[in-house]
This record gives structure tokens, C-alpha cells and sequence, in this order.
């Protein structure tokens, strides 16, 4: 008896190739099984990855940029025109602040310069002013030529900013006057300044020299 063979009619269905072949593989191996009498696993097989799936991976793989310049750069794109209005805004502020503090600076530092001058200059003043006295009512030409010298280095002084500390009759203030000596006075001239001994001088507000003086004291702080 002849035996009739069995034919298996395979759907080909279209579409992409891969998956159609992979269709394809699985209905003939399911047909030998069959044929064979007795049921066969699934054969596993790699698959080829397509172009689409390695394109991913490769994306996947890629390095990544670094955090802190996808911030700079998101910052500087996502900043609007009011913000840097207002950034620059700020640092012109802060450099007229700048500038005031310098000037005010370097004026500070001319004004201690020529403090620092001029009180070098005290003792020639303090000379010139001895001599003058020491001549007296004396009208030559020589006292004369000294007092005028003495009287225009004063005045340059004096327009730079020179003064000369109140001392005699004053009330006696330790902060400006240097008490030299003292005196038993009436009870209204205690604590006041009876002679200058020496002159004291400031300098735009600063103190160069206390003013030397006498001061007139009680008679029980006199004992």
C-alpha cells in the first residue's frame, strides 16, 4: 500500500524580511516535527540585530556631556534681556563703588603725607618764632625780614591746612594740652590754662603737637 505523503501549504505573509524568515523557519521546523512523529524544541538561534536596534545602541554607548557645562550653557541660552540688563546693572554699580573708595582712599593717604610733612616743619617754625620774639621792638631791616619770613611760611602752613590749638585761658582739655607746670590760683582760675609754653598745632582736624601749658591748680591739690 502505498503510503501518501503529507504536504504542509506554508502562509508566506509580507512585510519585513527578518521577521518573514523568521516565520518562515518557525512553520518548516513545526512540519519535520510532524512528519517525524514526535515533537522537537524550538531551535533557538541567534538573531542579527537590525540597523535601526545597532543605531540605538550605539546612542545608548555614547558619552554623555559633563553636567556642570550642559548647565553653563543652558544658563547662558535660558538667561533674557532683563537679566543681563540687570547683571550689568549691578557691575557698573559696584565699579562706581570701587572708584569712590579709591579716591577716598588716595585722599586719606595725601592728607597723612602732608601731615607728616608739616609736622617736620613745626621745628623751624618754633625757631623762627624764638627769634622774632627775641628781637623785640627791634625795627631793622634784618628783624624785619625775619618776621616777614616767618609770617609767609605760616600762612602757606595755615592754607594747607594748619592750625594752631587755643591755649592760653582755655580750660585745660588732656586731649589737646600737655601740662608742664602748675600754679596756686583763685578758685576761678582752677583748671584753666594760665601760660603756653610751647605751641600745639592740628592738622585738618588731626592733632600733630599738644600745646605745652601751665595750668592753674587749687590750693589744697597745690599741698
Amino acid at each position: 500500500m502505498t503510503r501518501k505523503k503529507k504536504t504542509y501549504r506554508i502562509p508566506i505573509e509580507t512585510g519585513d524580511g527578518e521577521e518573514a524568515a523568521e516565520r518562515l523557519q518557525e512553520n518548516t521546523e513545526e512540519a519535520e516535527a510532524s512528519g517525524n512523529g514526535r515533537e522537537s524544541k524550538p531551535m533557538e538561534e541567534k538573531r542579527t540585530p537590525s540597523a535601526e536596534e545597532r543605531a540605538r545602541e550605539a546612542n545608548r554607548a555614547a558619552p554623555r556631556p559633563e553636567s556642570g557645562k550642559e548647565k553653563t550653557e543652558g544658563s547662558v541660552q535660558e538667561a533674557s534681556p532683563e537679566e543681563i540688563l540687570e547683571h550689568l546693572q549691578r557691575l557698573q554699580a559696584e565699579f562706581a563703588n570701587y572708584r569712590k573708595r579709591t579716591d577716598r582712599e588716595r585722599l586719606e593717604t595725601g592728607i597723612w603725607a602732608q601731615g607728616q610733612l608739616v609736622e617736620k616743619l613745626l621745628p623751624v617754625l618754633d625757631d623762627l618764632d624764638r627769634a622774632t620774639d627775641s628781637l623785640g621792638s627791634d625795627d631793622s631791616p634784618a628783624a624785619q625780614g625775619l618776621a616777614m619770613i616767618r609770617e609767609k611760611l605760616y600762612r602757606i602752613l595755615e592754607e594747607a591746612g594748619l592750625e594752631r590749638v587755643p591755649a592760653a585761658g582755655e580750660a585745660f582739655d588732656p586731649d589737646m594740652h600737655e601740662a608742664l607746670m602748675t600754679q596756686q590760683v583763685e578758685p576761678d582760675q582752677v583748671g584753666k590754662v594760665l601760660q603756653e609754653m610751647e605751641p600745639g598745632y592740628r592738622f585738618r582736624g588731626r592733632l600733630l603737637r599738644p600745646a605745652r601749658v601751665q595750668v592753674g591748680v587749687a590750693a589744697e591739690d597745690w599741698d
